[in-house]
């Protein structure tokens, strides 16, 4: 269905929704000092590092295991090998077939999984407390033992190149492939997780089992439980089932930043097909370490978070160009990057690409309204603690604190730090942060019916959706 402006009813009933959230939220700030259960940590002889969240509502427990190296150690010419071999500890270990493996964490009633991101492996395994030992013994198994069986490689390479290529139907997925090629070039980042067809064909055994051996040690490693346990008994456990696992020399990540944007670069990916334009522009963000982290948080979300933001008034409430539109910071160990993302009809990509750099402009000129600054600060002191309420909540943000080296107050503090941003440091954060004139464009769209608009904007690279 095209984008239309929303009626006065779903505004006002949206408006009203939103009251009452904020409210929800304003009663919570209240009394907002993040309350954590009890969070211990201690270090193995072997160097990894435990930490323990103790919660005894639930009989459960959840483990998350997370490697230090992620996709941005991929070699160059592997793109997707940090995420072929996440995918590939699950299917068999020196005494467990995939089948058996499955079999085991299905007949307690676990899961059991890795995935990759850019930064990290995380090998995740949750059970019933009287399961724990089951889950513990499988979670350290394919760890330690992984056998990267031949066959079960070719089975995850001929499954990870299937979606590679389905994806190129998805022109969301076409427009932030060619959106991090654009931006990062050569920068690790600048390639696919799963990695590109080539890539994931070029990846042998070996490979896997070079990263593997570079990275999966416990100094370069944490693991994070949490749920109904006791620490010392715990950290018992985990002793003796990774009591094998051996220290070593850590390859580092030498890697030069990209340069930032100069002028406008256009990129425009040909989807004949294509009767919506999926459109994604920007540059640079910063990193949660970066001083100017909270107002650059609230800069944020007044400009482009939920819908009150001021790029979803202006783009899709007032315009009636887009259903969605948002601006976004990618949080990783590195800068990732700070874009705008939205579609529209083809008819109206300039128009809305154009009301939407208004209102990035806009951010710049003038400090923001009481009413935006008292929303922002309130949404996010009532909303933060309410991501804390569950043992995994708490031991993802846990994650966050230790995979990206942030202080140990960054929890209980974070209502306070955002409590303290003024006006002043929110447009102090846009007009550093936010450069609307210099900035990469990536544009999924019929050439045919938007390439001469895109022109106005500068010069415009067309490829195929096979290309990027």
């Amino acid at each position: 269905m095209p984008p239309r402006a929303a009626s006065e009813e779903e505004v006002v009933m949206k408006k009203l929704l939103i009251a009452i959230l904020m409210l929800a939220a304003f009663q919570s700030a209240l009394s907002s000092n993040v309350k954590l259960p009890p969070i211990t940590e201690d270090t193995l002889e072997n160097g990894l590092v435990v930490v323990a969240i103790e919660n005894h509502e639930l009989p459960t427990v959840t483990m998350r295991l997370v490697i230090r190296s992620g996709s941005a150690f991929d070699p160059p010419a592997r793109a997707g090998l940090a995420n072929f071999t996440a995918d590939i500890l699950r299917t068999g270990t020196k005494t467990r077939s995939a089948t058996q493996i499955s079999e085991e964490i299905d007949f307690v009633g676990g899961s059991l999984g890795a995935s990759a991101d850019r930064d990290a492996i995380n090998v995740s395994c949750g059970v019933l407390l009287k399961h724990l030992d089951v889950g513990l013994e499988l979670l350290s198994d394919v760890i330690l033992h992984p056998v990267f069986d031949t066959t079960e490689i070719e089975r995850l390479r001929n499954q990870i190149i299937s979606a590679i290529v389905q994806a190129k139907d998805d022109p969301n997925s076409l427009n932030a492939k060619g959106f991090n090629k654009l931006l990062f070039g050569d920068h690790p980042y600048g390639h696919p997780v799963v990695g590109t067809e080539s890539s994931v064909s070029a990846i042998t055994r070996e490979d896997i089992a070079r990263f593997y051996g570079d990275f999966f040690h416990p100094n370069n490693s944490f693991l994070v439980v949490a749920g109904d346990i006791r620490p010392q008994e715990i950290l018992t456990k985990i002793g003796g089932a990774f009591a094998e696992w051996k220290q070593a020399e850590i390859p580092q990540l030498k890697v030069s930043p990209p340069p930032d944007p100069s002028g406008y670069t256009i990129l425009l990916i040909n989807k004949p097909d294509a009767t919506q334009t999926q459109i994604r522009f920007g540059r640079f963000g910063i990193t949660r370490q970066d001083p100017d982290f909270y107002p650059f948080m609230v800069m944020n979300y007044i400009l482009g978070v939920g819908f009150t933001s001021r790029l979803t008034q202006d783009v899709r409430v007032k315009g009636g160009k887009t259903y969605d539109i948002r601006t976004q910071n990618e949080w990783n160990a590195m800068r990732g990057a700070y874009y705008c993302n939205t579609f529209t009809e083809n008819d109206s990509t300039m128009s809305a690409i154009n009301a939407a750099l208004r209102v990035i402009r806009g951010m710049r000129e003038a400090e923001v309204t009481d009413q935006e600054y008292t929303d922002a600060v309130n949404f996010y002191s009532g909303y933060y603690p309410m991501t804390l309420e569950t043992p995994d909540q708490v031991a993802a943000e846990i994650i966050k604190v230790k995979l990206y080296g942030l202080p140990v107050s960054y929890i209980q503090d974070f209502t306070q730090n955002i409590s303290k941003v003024t006006k002043a440091d929110i447009l102090r954060a846009a007009q550093k942060y936010i450069d609307p004139d210099n900035m990469v464009f990536c544009v999924v769209s019929n050439a045919d019916d938007v390439a001469d608009g895109l022109r106005k904007l500068g010069e415009v690279t067309i490829i195929g959706v096979d290309e990027p």
